[in-house]
């Protein structure tokens, strides 16, 4: 019994030495394991072909197939491309600044002056809202391009270089339906600013799709973030009406806007704008970024600060919006398309045979909304280019072709120096003048400092103003901007909306005094 139980078990042991010695040479050229480790012995691919397809005109076994040992000391390319995106972004950054702004807000609350809220009186307060955006120095005077979003309406504008200085800085115009503004640093008093390192514009024109960009700005307020992408697509619109936009994938945020594109050259090609939302309250990255060509940031730029034309497209139309009536007359169904009113004599419109009551359905095979994206669409063409529109004339659809030629356009571009000159011809045609008020003054009136407060000087007889207003007026704000020097009241009637009735808020021996514009 012990020599039966002595010989099973030298089998067993033969067996599991034999089972040991098997895997071990057929499977060590399939595995990586700690022993190759701690022997120094290179990572190859161990993922072989045992059977290759054979070609058809030979029937011999191809031998096995295996990768060639990767060398990682061998980063050479890596290490120069690494370089070159760390020197790019060397020379990007420091002309990108953070533009910080505040707004300020009034609001009026009730007060409630009884247990019950029935009864109650209203108080005026006012707070400072503040804003944040990116934007890039063009000119080594200090010109800098952001969004004119970032900057509209604002009271106070300051911008942080890349050495951490802060200045204050001026607006000087926007072209709003680009959505680019141009601002200026400001010295302080007695000084002057430090040496600027501005970047160029690029030909957006050039750019190709999987062109490698960065982007460069203040998502969240994190100062100088870089992130890294490609052209994903061009010609992108937030709507049908809207510009083209360059499509990205590099990181887009909140606080980008108004920050650059740059190519590998260190060029800009676009003005980051806004981030695609594809899911509902969701404001965060999600793989699509957009920016305005530098083409169309620089013609705003040459036109604002240059004074160089800014040319858009120009068929010759006047359009309005269609009217409930002007539809159920034509037996359309909804007030969508935009009815042509004029057409310029000589105009290719008129050329292309176009006519007053005509009815614009389509622009270059989509529809159209209203009269405001009819001009929109028109503007983007450039000199040369064909419109192609689909017209309802007499319930009859006809499609017709209009070449566009260049025009000078000003209507849209928003200039410091325009508003301030319209602000005053306002201010004449009401028949007031005013002035600042000095210290002195304010204390003899019993004004609180901070009281935003001008003073009418002046009343013409006989104008518009002397109905209402009398010399010694205290006017404290127009619509919700308060009123706090001469300047900035020039600037809030140059710039009064025009499809509205705006509210100019005055003060005569403590009474408030309301009084009505409308431009």
């Amino acid at each position: 019994m012990f020599r039966f139980l002595f010989h099973l078990a030298c089998l067993i042991l033969i067996a599991t030495v034999s089972g040991l010695v098997y895997f071990g040479i057929f499977v060590r050229t399939e595995r990586y394991d700690l022993l190759d480790l701690l022997r120094r012995r290179p990572l190859t691919a161990v993922i072989g072909v045992e059977r290759p397809v054979l070609a058809q005109s030979s029937t011999a076994p191809a031998p096995l197939l295996r990768a060639e040992p990767l060398d990682l000391n061998n980063v050479g390319i890596l290490t120069e491309v690494n370089r070159a995106v760390s020197d790019l972004t060397d020379a990007v950054v420091p002309a990108v600044v953070s533009i910080d702004t505040t707004t300020n807000v009034n609001v009026t609350r009730v007060i409630p002056t009884d247990p019950f809220g029935l009864f109650g009186y209203q108080q005026n307060e006012s707070y400072a809202a503040p804003g944040l955006g990116s934007g890039v120095i063009v000119t080594d005077k200090g010109h800098i391009v952001t969004n004119h979003h970032v900057v509209a309406g604002v009271d106070e504008i300051r911008v942080t270089l890349h050495d951490g200085s802060q200045y204050e800085a001026e607006w000087i115009g926007s072209e709003p339906n680009v959505d680019i503004a141009v601002l200026q640093l400001k010295a302080p008093e007695g000084g002057s600013l430090p040496p600027l390192q501005p970047l160029v514009f690029g030909n957006s024109d050039t750019v190709r799709v999987g062109e490698m960009v960065l982007a460069v700005g203040n998502p969240f307020g994190l100062s100088e973030t870089v992130t890294q992408g490609i052209i994903s697509a061009k010609q992108r619109e937030l709507s049908d009406g809207a510009n083209e936009y360059f499509q990205t994938d590099a990181v887009i945020n909140p606080g980008n806007s108004g920050g650059p594109l740059v190519n590998v050259r260190g060029e800009i090609i676009g003005i980051n704008v806004a981030i695609f939302t594809g899911q509902e309250n969701v404001r965060v990255w999600q793989g699509i970024g957009l920016a305005i060509p530098s083409k169309e940031a620089r013609e705003v730029f040459e036109a604002i600060v240059l004074g160089r034309p800014l040319i858009r497209g120009y068929l010759g139309l006047d359009v309005d919006n269609l009217s409930r009536n002007y539809a159920l007359a034509l037996g359309l169904p909804s007030t969508l398309g935009a009815v042509v009113t004029d057409v310029s004599k000589g105009s290719p419109a008129e050329e292309a045979g176009l006519k007053p009551g005509d009815v614009i359905m389509k622009f270059d095979g989509k529809a159209i909304r209203n009269a405001e994206e009819t001009l929109s669409r028109i503007r983007a063409k450039k000199s040369g280019e064909v419109a192609n529109l689909t017209i309802l004339r007499k319930g009859q659809t006809i499609e017709t072709a209009v070449t566009a030629i260049a025009k000078s356009d000003t209507n849209t571009l928003k200039l410091r120096s325009d508003i301030a000159k319209s602000g005053q011809a306002i201010a004449e045609a009401l028949g007031i003048t005013v002035a600042n008020l000095n210290e002195s003054q304010r204390q003899a009136l019993k004004i609180p400092d901070e009281l935003p407060s001008i003073v009418i000087t002046d009343v013409k007889a006989k104008s518009q103003a002397a109905q209402r207003f009398q010399r010694g007026d205290l006017i404290h704000r127009i619509n919700q901007d308060s009123v706090t020097d001469v300047t900035t009241f020039y600037d809030l009637l140059g710039d009064l909306p025009q499809d509205k009735t705006s509210v100019m808020v005055l003060s005569r021996g403590g009474r408030l005094i309301r009084a009505l514009l409308n431009p």
